[in-house]
């Protein structure tokens, strides 16, 4: 979502302080994504002593507040820190305690079961992309094409559609709420306290081991490296459709039908992940994404090709964190909590678009960039080919019953 409203929110403080640019709003990404591995580390050790619904109408209530609060903020780093920091507690609090839910009233079919939630976490984006255009820009105002360090081109909003901004900010969160509610309402009020031999058994590995895993290892550079392209995508897809494409409703509803379609590849990778085996599954994947990162870094300022491009690439890396979900899952079926670490490499990996912007694409262009991307790619189809197979079956999900991080 922050791909989509970024170059708003930086139109806004541009005018506030015009020493500040949309690139350096790439930086809220970053800061999200480390709020929400802190707050997704805090939450898996809350369940020892909250249900997961208590975790999620917690976090819903707190960073929705904050979110509120943040359109008040005129000075632009802080607003970074404190948007940033309350979108990435947002979606910890909402994802992984939802997760635990559905799997503890269906243990039968994780990995389907994760599809269906990540679904919806891809959906979300959805309606909000639509929302914030049209409160933001109603009337489809172009971009004003501005010159940054007196060489650099940037396209900014003008004073209507940014002075705007604050108003949609709180509109965005009224709508949080709502939804968050009616999810609420809709998730199951009992949690079932199961017995059986896999959610009592002690860790089987300890914290220096987990350092020593050549495994874990691999999972989490195959997270970094696989999820590079689709986060580097959801940061600039919104940047580079304003200045190639240049017509701000159309790059908005494109990014719209690639969250939309992103949530039907999240079930449908899920499905294929518990009829097929992964690694296949995954090279097919990459090699895919390869291709499309290709045609996008030549054809971007082609308005079809642009919008197919994104929507593909945003469909194809939805398998990425769901296939490191359910290996992490094999690999290390009584600890849990390694998965937390594994996902400390969403740092790095957001961390990417923003160098990317602010220092390597000014110098060598985006189609330079979308080459690097696909070398990593590249290295990730290595990384899935070489992983280690773990002693449960490829093809046969373990029967966990919960989440619980010891």
């Amino acid at each position: 979502m922050w791909g989509t409203i970024a170059p708003y929110i930086g139109s806004y403080y541009h005018h506030l302080d015009n020493s500040v640019y949309v690139s350096d709003f790439i930086l809220v990404s970053l800061i999200s994504y480390i709020s929400e591995t802190c707050f997704t580390m805090v939450a898996c050790y809350l369940i020892r002593c909250m249900t997961p619904l208590k975790i999620l109408i917690t976090g819903v209530i707190i960073s929705s507040a904050g979110l509120f609060g943040s359109s008040y903020i005129t000075k632009p780093y802080l607003f970074m820190w404190v948007f940033g920091i309350n979108l990435g507690a947002l979606s910890s609090a909402i994802y992984l305690p939802s997760l635990w839910i559905l799997w503890n009233e269906v243990p039968e079919h994780k990995a389907r079961t994760s599809g269906i939630i990540l679904g919806g976490y891809s959906f979300g984006p959805v309606p909000f992309n639509i929302l914030f255009t049209m409160i933001a820009n109603p009337y489809n105002y172009p971009a004003e094409t501005i010159h940054k360090d007196g060489y650099e081109k940037e396209q900014i909003f003008g004073e209507y559609v940014s002075y705007r901004i604050p108003m949609t900010i709180r509109w965005m969160t009224v709508a949080i709420i709502i939804g968050s509610a009616i999810g609420i309402l809709c998730l199951p009020k009992k949690w079932k306290n199961r017995v059986s031999t896999t959610s009592n058994r002690n860790p089987t590995i300890s914290f220096c081991d987990m350092i020593k895993s050549k495994k874990a290892w691999n999972l989490f550079f195959m997270l970094f490296s696989g999820h590079s392209t689709v986060s580097y995508m959801y940061s600039v897809y919104k940047i580079i459709g304003i200045q190639y494409v240049g017509d701000d409703h159309f790059v908005s509803f494109t990014g719209s039908i690639s969250f939309f379609t992103s949530c039907f590849g999240r079930i449908m990778y899920g499905l294929l992940f518990d009829k097929y085996y992964w690694k296949r599954i995954m090279v097919v994947t990459y090699i895919l994404s390869i291709m499309f990162l290709i045609v996008f870094g030549l054809c971007a300022d082609n308005r079809y090709l642009y919008s197919t491009c994104v929507i593909f690439i945003s469909f194809l890396g939805t398998s990425v964190y769901n296939s490191i979900l359910i290996q992490s899952d094999k690999d290390f079926p009584y600890d849990k909590w390694v998965l937390s670490y594994i996902c400390l490499a969403f740092i790095p990996d957001y961390a990417l678009p923003y160098v990317f912007e602010k220092w390597i694409t000014p110098l060598i262009g985006y189609f330079a960039c979308f080459c690097i991307l696909s070398g990593l790619t590249i290295i990730t189809i290595f990384q899935v080919i070489f992983h280690p197979d773990s002693s449960i079956s490829k093809n046969t999900n373990q029967s966990t019953t919960d989440m619980l991080i010891i």
